[in-house]
């Protein structure tokens, strides 16, 4: 009989993933027991389930409660605490999930597949490394999101088990460092260079990982080592020089980095796959375009909705809301800047059509006005007085003044700009998630990685050509003529080294990654700095954000499974009850 060894963390009813076609699909299956492993089957479709992990821990949307996003009126208690930072975040998990249902089937993995027969070795080598980097992953988002958590490796009273006990020990941060490192290295060796199946991670996943690991751990204060930032650099640097090996580069465009259908392209080291196929269980997609969508159905002309809610500008939730920070400083520069344009959107055409709902007496209505299907229907502009060359339009304006971009608390915000990067306009129903694969890591940020390594090395002239060269790609527009984008490169080109601190790099990666993979709270509690600018530009979270915020609290859930009561009582992070 399997001998099991009791712990907190449970096991979940996990979808086994069955590899095919070039993408991952899934095969439900009640529930995972230790016997499952013993086969190769068993042992693709354990690492498979992983994979479906990948989906929880990195689908959420924009980071509110950051200097990028804040809440509007439209959501409820329980999601606005996290941008406030009310007493309500202590019963709410806010943070990346409790991960360790994932961790137990990784340790399942290497410890039964050790023993499989009917699986050639090499596959073996890359099953475990593949579960290792993704063991990896999973703690290193429930390090950063609650400090010390419970290690477990699959070693000594830590094996797969299939049950849990009321018992749990948090281990210190820089064991769970060490451990989330050595996973990634040992993982390095085995991992192919390059993968024909989407959503795979390979050598290129590994190497921006140890980059940015040992970056965070580098500013850990209890964590943190000598050679931390060096050994960031190394990493993101060989990935950098050798990225040609690994199947990698830029796009020559930032409008095409999150386009629909280029996810999977070069620049793409890690992404969470999403299906549609219901024969392969429930689909597990993500609602990333809608939580930072304008309230546009709401608009009228002559009492008819313009806009009326649609595919192509996604359900609108109107949920978080860009701060003044981002709208009117971190992206300063709209002109040579693309990166504006390739993240959100300042306008809206006219939508009003028998299959978006809108009656022909109604369509009639707009006709006679001046306004017909396809024409521009409403326009946002930051200027606080509309430009001349807008004015008198039949299309509808708001001009900063009309305070479209302010809190929820001042009033009732329903345009402003809103991202549209995770835009999904192949959703079967308007009401439907999105199954668009979702961004983990891009080469753009291992070129921001490795600035920051050098930064905090004190080489800021070395790390120039790694921040120009994430911003010359941003200077390029379709259709720009020769000299046009040559004027754009050199305004894009940061030419004194002086200017290179940690506040420019946060704003350099606001203005690439902004909303992406919910980074932005990770970014600012790594470099010491969610408390001051979340208190300079997020008037919401200002008055209640303590230093403690830059953890989360344990779930709740967790704790009530224990039954020790000083236990209990000691394991919630300060700060929390």
């Amino acid at each position: 009989m399997e001998k099991i060894i009791n712990k907190l963390f449970m096991l979940g009813l996990f979808p086994l993933l069955i590899s095919c076609s070039g993408m991952l699909e899934e095969t439900p299956r009640s529930v995972l027991t230790p016997g499952f492993f013993s086969t190769a089957q068993g042992l693709e479709a354990g690492l498979n389930a992983l994979y479906d992990g990948l989906r929880s821990t990195y689908r959420s949307g924009a980071s509110t409660g950051t200097d990028e996003f804040t809440m509007t009126d439209a959501v409820n208690a329980t999601e606005s605490c996290v941008n406030t930072y009310s007493n309500l975040l202590n019963s709410v998990n806010a943070g990346g999930g409790w991960s360790f249902t994932n961790i137990n089937t990784c340790n399942g993995i290497l410890e039964k597949g050790a023993a499989v027969t009917d699986m050639d070795e090499a596959r073996r080598k890359v099953i475990f490394a593949e579960t290792k980097t993704l063991r990896a992953l999973f703690y290193f988002q429930l390090v950063q999101t609650f400090g010390a958590v419970p290690l477990d490796l699959g070693a000594g009273k830590s094996v797969y088990n299939s049950n849990f006990n009321t018992l749990s020990e948090r281990t210190p941060v820089p064991e769970v460092y060490e451990a989330i490192i050595n996973d990634l290295k040992e993982a390095l060796a085995d991992l192919p260079d390059q993968t024909g199946q989407k959503g795979r991670v390979t050598k290129a996943t590994a190497l921006h990982f140890l980059a940015k690991v040992h970056l965070t751990r580098g500013w850990h204060d209890e964590a943190g080592q000598a050679g931390d930032f060096a050994e960031a650099f190394r990493y993101a640097d060989e990935l950098i020089r050798d990225r040609a090996i690994y199947g990698r580069e830029l796009q020559q465009s930032y409008a095409l980095v999150h386009a629909e259908g280029h996810e999977d392209d070069a620049e793409t080291i890690l992404n969470a796959q999403c299906t549609h196929d219901i024969e392969f269980g429930l689909p597990n997609g993500h609602s990333l375009g809608w939580v930072v969508t304008a309230g546009y159905e709401n608009l009228r002309i002559n009492g008819v909705p313009v806009v009326p809610r649609c595919m192509e500008y996604q359900r609108p939730w109107r949920m978080y809301i860009p701060t003044k920070w981002v709208l009117y400083e971190a992206f300063n520069d709209k002109v040579n800047d693309s990166r504006w344009d390739g993240s959100f959107r300042m306008m809206w055409e006219c939508r009003a059509s028998i299959e978006n709902g809108v009656s022909e007496a109604n369509i009639q209505v707009l006709a006679d006005y001046g306004m017909v299907y396809g024409d521009t229907a409403v326009l946002l502009v930051l200027e606080d007085v509309i430009p001349p060359r807008h004015q008198g339009k039949k299309y509808l304006i708001y001009s900063g003044a009309d305070n479209y971009y302010e809190l929820a608390a001042k009033h009732t915000p329903y345009m402003y700009p809103d991202l549209y990067k995770h835009d999904d306009t192949k959703r079967y129903a308007i009401n439907d998630v999105s199954m668009r694969p979702v961004f983990i890591a891009r080469l753009a940020e291992t070129y921001l990685i490795a600035a920051e390594a050098l930064i905090m090395q004190g080489k800021k002239t070395e790390a120039l050509d790694y921040i120009n060269t994430v911003r010359k790609r941003a200077a390029f527009r379709e259709g720009l003529s020769a000299a046009r984008l040559d004027a754009a490169e050199r305004a894009m080109t940061v030419t004194d080294s002086n200017v290179l601190d940690i506040d420019f790099i946060l704003a350099e990666r606001t203005r690439e990654l902004c909303g992406e993979g919910g980074m932005r709270w990770y970014d600012l509690t790594r470099t010491h700095k969610l408390v001051e600018r979340v208190r300079l530009h997020n008037p919401e979270g200002a008055p209640n954000i303590q230093d403690f915020h830059v953890l989360r609290p344990i779930p709740q859930t967790q704790i009530d499974l224990m039954s020790d009561e000083a236990q209990k009582a000691a394991y919630q992070n300060e700060g929390y009850y």
